[in-house]
């Protein structure tokens, strides 16, 4: 399959509302806690080791980053839940940033919830979750590291997640591996506009 993520390029990165680009085309959140493998996950979506800075310390993005995959496509990577190394600052100002998004944003097509598939559903994850439901916007739980586990357990958590969130599908995923990729990105295909 052709990986249509492929020119995936960074655009901008933004705190403040007004600073975001038109409201048009289709827009994917990648939300997830700071040590989920969110941009880890996001490189190998887009076949661009690169793309997304990978840090060993969780919680390096501290704006909400932009990602052009075409002209009717972006994909935004959120700031990890946890925000170990965000300022206060930074944290106050994006914050409402991503409730207004909610709120206002036409081009909010689908989020994308990478959660580590050995402890899926924390708090954090299901205040995401309620946001999504509450603003009806379609959500994928992105189970990472599932190179972590047998396929035994990978099922279980699987299943485990699909009981807790029946309305989505969630979808294992390795980044070391590269398994599961192929599954997410026609997922997130189907929401494109």
């Amino acid at each position: 399959m052709k990986n249509l993520f492929k020119k995936t390029e960074f655009v901008f990165g933004v705190t403040n509302y007004k600073n975001l680009p038109d409201d048009a085309g289709s827009e994917i959140l990648l939300a997830g806690r700071s040590n989920a493998g969110k941009s880890s996950a996001l490189n190998v979506l887009t076949d661009n080791p690169k793309l997304a800075r990978i840090s060993k310390t969780p919680g390096r993005t501290t704006e909400i980053n932009f990602f052009k995959v075409n002209e009717d496509l972006m994909l935004l990577d959120l700031p990890g839940y946890g925000f170990a190394k965000s300022s206060k600052a930074k944290k106050k100002d994006w914050g409402p940033l991503l409730g207004e998004y909610f709120q206002k944003r036409r081009a909010l097509t689908a989020v994308v919830i990478f959660m580590d598939i050995r402890h899926p559903l924390k708090e954090s994850d299901w205040e995401m979750i309620h946001l999504c439901r509450n603003f009806n916007v379609p959500f994928i739980p992105a189970l990472t590291k599932s190179d972590k586990l047998s396929n035994n357990n990978i099922a279980k958590a699987i299943s485990f997640v699909k009981v807790k969130i029946p309305e989505s599908t969630p979808i294992a995923v390795s980044s070391k591996d590269k398994d599961g990729f192929d599954s997410l990105s026609k997922k997130i295909l189907n929401f494109v506009k």
